[in-house]
């Protein structure tokens, strides 16, 4: 296991589900920069989140998302006045290769980013959210926290404007073991009392996001899953199916 592996698996380890213990209350402008769309065409793409831990960036989202990326998709970011910055995902990974890490259950992939353009490592830098604050157990907040996830299911067709849409949401379920939609094998999930949309598959799931108006929550903003699909019955109930974050664990060791 090298450096990096040890570094985030002991913070994993030491940050609870809910730990007031890091400071560090982000807002949703930051949660928004953190959020990125993967792109491969009009009917394939998904959302992402960046993430740094010990001076590397990585891009979270889910397996399903990272599986239809070719070589020839794009990553695109929110840049200032909500302008998109648009990439291409192969030249800003590491040895310029798409080596995603599948989890072998979890709808969860990761993959190492690496840019040798200045001003894109200088976005990485500011948006991507800390390693720190992964939700390192199985433990999740209480059913009466808000809870915000972020995707892009609806993109301007000239790309002038960018910006993802976000969605508050509460706990409906403690972790239970479901068939996931793509694969249909047995994986844990939570599932929330709104919906997800096409387009936010990948996206993260974080408890205690700074709002303008009044939320509950703690003073640190913590990513406690990441966005799987939407279940729904013959009765037009919907409920979003969320991967716990604690499978990233797994995609952490050699």
């Amino acid at each position: 296991m090298n450096k990096l592996k040890i570094f985030i698996a002991l913070i994993l380890l030491t940050v609870p589900s809910y730990s007031h213990a890091i400071d560090a209350l982000w807002d949703e402008e930051q949660i928004s920069n953190a959020t990125v769309l993967l792109f491969q065409n009009p009917n394939s793409g998904g959302s992402g989140t960046i993430i740094k831990g010990n001076g590397k960036y990585f891009l979270l989202t889910a397996s399903h998302v990272a599986k239809n990326m070719k070589n020839d998709a794009k990553i695109v970011l929110r840049l200032k006045g909500d302008k998109p910055g648009i990439y291409d995902l192969l030249s800003n990974v590491k040895d310029k290769s798409l080596n995603w890490k599948h989890h072998p259950i979890a709808d969860i992939a990761m993959i190492e980013l690496e840019s040798i353009n200045i001003s894109t490592k200088n976005l990485f830098e500011e948006y991507a959210f800390p390693i720190e604050q992964i939700s390192g157990g199985k433990n999740l907040p209480t059913r009466a926290a808000d809870l915000t996830f972020l995707g892009y299911p609806i993109v301007d067709l000239e790309m002038e404007h960018f910006s993802p849409l976000m969605f508050t949401g509460y706990l409906s379920s403690g972790l239970i073991t479901q068939l996931r939609y793509d694969t249909k094998t047995k994986c844990n999930f939570f599932y929330l009392n709104v919906p997800s949309i096409q387009g936010c598959s990948g996206s993260g799931v974080y408890f205690s996001v700074k709002k303008k108006g009044m939320y509950y929550g703690g003073k640190t903003t913590l990513l406690i899953g990441i966005m799987h699909g939407t279940h729904g019955d013959d009765t037009g109930g919907k409920l979003a199916a969320v991967t716990p974050i604690y499978y990233i664990n797994d995609l952490l060791k050699d």
